[in-house]
């Protein structure tokens, strides 16, 4: 019987709706050989289910997803094996992790300019205890009722480039991937269709760059065989998963990219595991 991994998991300590336990139950359900959740700029999923795996359950890598600007391009880093109690880590992340609050307000008055009728409390109950993050700005444009969907309020509101949107204060490349080979861990370059930042993958390999994630809710078959060629090429590890949120959109359900555990072996080589 095959036998698949998802590396790419969000939970409610980023931008998803599902807590770290209840994605653990779903990857049991799944019986997946091994998963990861990598929530935007948070390592916090791991000290919610370390006491809570056993030794049958799916392998659990530790995991975080970096967002990184170069030059007008914003892509994504995400990082594996990482010891998410690095102090390091956890200062950095914590910066973040604050401006992104900040930020969050900064849009919500944008919007409240255009006479959209929303709170920054609105924001925070949705997202909890999490960062705030443009998804759960976009939830409550919807229920307010200002749009029709979700995917609309970043068409009209929040997305890049449009009326309320706010830029992110993101990690550089070189410092992203410092960052994360000091934790312990290795990079990979997230989701490289979107918006084409694969085009960025040869500077990425120079700068240590680890590995690219091939399999991706959003990547059509050509797509798959691209990276996979760029792998070969720049001999980086091949990396999948759904990039599962939870919610309706360009996303996958957990273990719904059936990647093969087969990538895992050179994945923990790469790492040293």
């Amino acid at each position: 019987m095959k036998r698949f991994i998802d590396l790419h998991i969000h939970t409610v300590k980023s931008d998803g709706t599902f807590t770290p336990v209840e994605v653990l139950e779903t990857v049991r359900k799944k019986k997946l050989t091994a998963f990861s959740i990598t929530d935007h700029d948070s390592v916090d999923a791991f000290f919610d289910i370390e006491d809570q795996l056993t030794e049958n359950d799916p392998e659990y890598i530790p995991g975080l997803e970096l967002s990184v600007t170069l030059g007008d391009s914003d892509l994504h880093i995400l990082a594996y094996y990482i010891d998410p109690r690095s102090e390091e880590l956890q200062s950095k992340v914590e910066e973040f992790r604050s401006y992104r609050n900040e930020r969050g307000a900064m849009i919500v008055q944008k919007l409240n300019d255009m006479e959209v009728d929303i709170t920054i409390d609105d924001v925070k109950k949705i997202a909890g205890k999490s960062a705030i993050g443009r998804p759960h700005i976009a939830d409550a444009i919807y229920q307010a009722g200002a749009v029709k969907s979700y995917d609309q309020a970043f068409r009209m509101y929040i997305g890049n480039g449009k009326p309320a949107y706010v830029a992110k204060k993101n990690f550089t490349p070189e410092n992203a991937i410092s960052m994360i080979h000091n934790a312990g861990g290795i990079a990979v370059l997230a989701h490289p269709a979107i918006e084409d930042t694969y085009k960025h993958l040869e500077m990425l390999v120079g700068l240590g760059l680890d590995g690219i994630e091939c399999f991706h809710a959003y990547h059509k078959q050509k797509d798959i065989d691209q990276f996979k060629h760029f792998a070969e090429r720049w001999h980086l590890v091949i990396t999948g998963g759904s990039d599962f949120h939870g919610r309706e959109g360009s996303y996958g359900k957990i273990g719904s990219q059936h990647v093969s555990e087969d990538y895992l072996h050179a994945l923990k080589a790469r790492a040293g595991k």
